[in-house]
């Protein structure tokens, strides 16, 4: 649980991602939808909106606290920083605007699409950002 809760986190920052575990290996590549091996933002935003959906049980449009995975302390933490409106929930606008925000900065060379680089630099910080958060373990 502590892991996966880990890599709620670390896909809020990074991709896709987005509120659910990443897949093993290539966190972006379910997103990569043509298979080329670059994610366009277009491809990062339909995965959020896949994503979300799946989150989304009663389809409200929003993931409240009980849909969200894991309601830990850091869970409740990554639902008051999505929730911008402060309504207790993530609509799946805030969803994309985050996701907006953080595609912007995975990419580095600004060419509106994340290169295989671009992925690997994100996965080595997730791993980073995962073993501090779990202490080393």
């Amino acid at each position: 649980m502590k892991k996966t809760l880990a890599a709620l986190l670390g896909a809020s920052l990074l991709a896709t991602p987005v509120l659910a575990a990443p897949q093993a290996g290539d966190m972006f590549a379910k997103a990569d939808a043509n298979g080329d091996g670059a994610v366009t933002q277009a491809e990062f935003l339909a995965d959020v909106d896949a994503r979300f959906a799946g989150l989304d049980a009663n389809k409200d449009g929003k993931i409240s606290k009980d849909e969200r995975p894991g309601n830990g302390e850091r869970g409740g933490r990554m639902l008051n920083r999505l929730d911008t409106d402060g309504d207790g929930a993530i609509s799946l606008a805030e969803q994309r605007a985050q996701a907006t925000k953080r595609f912007a900065r995975l990419d580095t060379n600004g060419d509106g699409k994340l290169d295989q680089a671009e992925r690997a630099a994100a996965r080595e910080r997730m791993r980073g950002m995962m073993e501090r958060r779990s202490g080393g373990e």
